[in-house]
């Protein structure tokens, strides 16, 4: 049986036209209204980048987070962090390349 042009073969193919398809429902979305902390730092970032035109953002960043934790448009001022939980795949103990499973039984 002769194939169909519009039909395709390769995962390549196939992720081509379903992409495509994504591509235009992603347009006709709205956009996600910034949060506080947004705002927070582009008003910030415009203070700091005249001041300090040379330096890399990274110390931007780090400079705006700081200020963002006392920042009275924070919400969460004054309160502790959240700890993190242990990630997931840390907890399983791994076998080394050298071991096998006759010396961890012993």
């Amino acid at each position: 049986m002769a194939k169909t042009v519009t039909e395709t073969t390769t995962k390549a193919a196939t992720k081509r036209v379903n992409s495509k398809s994504a591509k235009a429902e992603k347009a006709d979305k709205p956009k996600r209204q910034p949060t506080a902390y947004n705002l927070f730092v582009q008003a910030q970032m415009k203070e700091w980048k005249a001041k300090n035109p040379n330096a890399p953002i990274k110390e931007a960043m780090v400079e705006i987070g700081q200020l963002w934790r006392d920042a009275p448009e924070n919400v969460n001022r004054g309160k502790e962090p959240k700890s993190r939980k242990p990630k997931a795949a840390a907890a399983i103990p791994r076998k080394t390349a050298g071991e096998s499973e006759e010396s961890s039984d012993a």
